[in-house]
Order: C-alpha cells, then structure tokens, then sequence
C-alpha cells in the first residue's frame, strides 16, 4: 500500500513537468516551425496535403520533441540544449514526410536513399521532397555526429521496408512481432541520434527494446486503422486479446529492466521509467477496452465485428484518464 500511495503522489510532479515540456516545445514551434509551415503552404503544389502540416505541427513535431526527446535528457540528467532542440523538433517534423514516400509517392529506394544520406547535394522535384529535404537539412546543421545519425536513418529505412511486408495474408505471427519489434526499436534510437551525450554502455540495446514496446503500444492504438488498410499486426490477427497482453507484458518488463542496469544515476532512471510507464498505462486502458468487445463476441476479437468507435480508445474521456492512472499507481517500478 505504501509503494502504491508513492507513486500516487508522482503523479502530481510529473504531471506538471510534462506540462511544463509541452508548453517549452509550443513555444518553439509557435516562433519558428510555425513560419516554416506557412512558407510551405505559399509554395504547394499538391504533393503536401493539411494531414502533413498536421503531423508536423500535432504529433511529430510536437510530441518528439516534447515527450521523446525531453524523455531522453530526464534519463541522462541533464536538460535540452537549444541546439538539440532544434535538431530533435526537425527531426520530427521529417518523420511524416518521409512515411509518404512510401506511402503516397512512386519514389525509388535509391532516391529516398540519395535524399537521407545526402540532403545538401539532392535536387528535389516536389513541394513535398523540397519540404523534407529543408527539414533534414536543419537536422544535419545541429547534430554533432553525423555518422551515427545517417546510421540510424538507414536502419529505419530497412525497417520501414521491412513494414510493407505486413500486407502478406501469409505472414507469421512470430515474423509480424519481429516487424514491430525492429521498426519501434530503430525509430527510437533514430530520436536519441539527434542528441550530444554518448551511448553508455548497454543503452542502445536498451532504448531499442523500449521503443518495441511503444511500437506495439501504437498498433494497440491503431487497430481500427490498421484493420481498414489490411495491414498485419499482433492486434488485428490475434483473436484473443489476452495473448496480445502478455506480449505486451514480457516486452514492458524486458525493456524497463534493461533501463535500470544503464549507469545512469539511479535517480534520473527512475525519473525516466515514471514518466514512460505513464504513458505505458494508456495502452493498458485501450487494452481493457478491446477485452471488454472480444467478450462480447463469445470470446472471440474481431475488429470485423465492430465500429471504429467502438475500436478507438478516447484518451481524453476522464474515465480513461483515470484508468490509466491507476495502471500507473498498480506498477511496481
């Protein structure tokens, strides 16, 4: 009881320190992505579209920086410089860009390639690949160690690759996890590229396993979506969403004790976990919530079976708020 009413009164400071990053990073997209987004209207030509801006402006270019990246200098002790900023919020902002070249375009692996390893020699032909290509430009002007960064970029262009597989009927469940498992585990440490302080021992083995975890934590998320689209993931093959828990489970144990035998200061690992873990419990709650359908199904999960609705998980809902906060207070750190 007393380890529950502990982290029951974290709640309250994290709250406000993750108030506070968000507020930090509005204001940096208010005074200067802001511009880049208006600019890039102006010059249009159709390839752009207000979805785009709004991954920018709402996810990605907000939520990289802000929950990722700020996540990242909890567990290193040390706060965001101007300069990781930049480069973390461009870095971002380039993401959803870069899903649709391979999701709206007829673009080559070798052009997106030339595109990634060489922003500054590449000719772009559209308002889209001109967009992207400022973006990565910025990243490349506020990073220290290019090489890693180019790295990483090129381990999530095979993941992403890898990703367009899960359309096969025929794949496996054993190979869909693995998917998942590789296209999280490299974007994550795509995001901890962009950031000055070196990898200490064990930790790239550690954020990869952690940005697993988050990767299958947004297919629990997206099931509808990714059920409208065909696409294979643990959610929408797997008939019973207990088994889809357990994963989840064995995956969140794995990665948070990989993060507590990092040589970080002790304080700054558990600063890091309590702030992961809550946003950890949300999938929790949409979890509970995909339970409760296949119930209703005579035990069966079938997204076939029910509206998007239904499917979607509403975060905002204070009940689920509440749900979710007391996931966070029943895990033992």
């Amino acid at each position: 009881m007393t380890g529950r009413l502990t982290r029951l009164l974290l709640l309250f400071p994290i709250y406000l320190r993750l108030r506070s990053d968000i507020r930090r990073q509005k204001s940096y997209l208010a005074s200067v992505l802001n511009k880049d987004i208006t600019g890039a209207k102006r010059s249009d030509d159709g390839t752009l579209d207000e979805q785009d801006f709004d991954k920018i402006k709402n996810y990605y270019g907000f939520g990289v920086p802000a929950i990722v990246g700020e996540s990242f200098c909890t567990l290193r002790g040390k706060k965001m410089s101007e300069k990781e900023r930049t480069a973390c919020t461009y870095q971002g902002a380039l993401t959803g860009l870069y899903d649709d070249f391979f999701d709206k375009t007829n673009l080559t692996d070798d052009q997106i390639k030339s595109m990634m390893n060489d922003p500054f020699a590449y000719q772009p032909d559209s308002s889209l690949e001109k967009l992207f290509i400022y973006f990565l430009r910025k990243v490349h002007e506020h990073i220290s160690d290019k090489f890693l960064f180019n790295k990483a970029f090129n381990d999530v262009f095979n993941a992403q690759k890898d990703s367009l597989k899960q359309v096969d009927p025929g794949l496996s469940e054993e190979k869909i996890t693995e998917i998942t498992f590789r296209k999280g585990g490299f974007s994550l440490l795509f995001y901890r590229s962009a950031f000055d302080h070196p990898f200490v021992e064990g930790e790239k083995e550690a954020i990869f396993q952690l940005g697993a975890l988050m990767q299958l934590g947004n297919d629990i998320f997206d099931v509808y979506k990714d059920h409208q689209q065909n696409i294979r993931t643990l959610l929408t093959i797997n008939k019973d969403i207990d088994r889809v828990r357990k994963v989840f489970r064995e995956q969140m144990d794995k990665s948070f004790k990989s993060i507590k035998k990092l040589p970080y200061h002790k304080r700054d690992k558990l600063a890091f976990l309590y702030k992961i873990s809550l946003g950890i419990s949300r999938c929790y709650v949409c979890l509970d919530q995909l339970e409760a359908l296949q119930q209703k199904n005579q035990n069966i999960f079938d997204p076939e079976k029910h509206t998007g609705k239904e499917l979607i998980c509403d975060m905002e809902q204070w009940i689920n708020m509440y749900r979710s906060a007391m996931y966070f207070v029943k895990y033992k750190i």
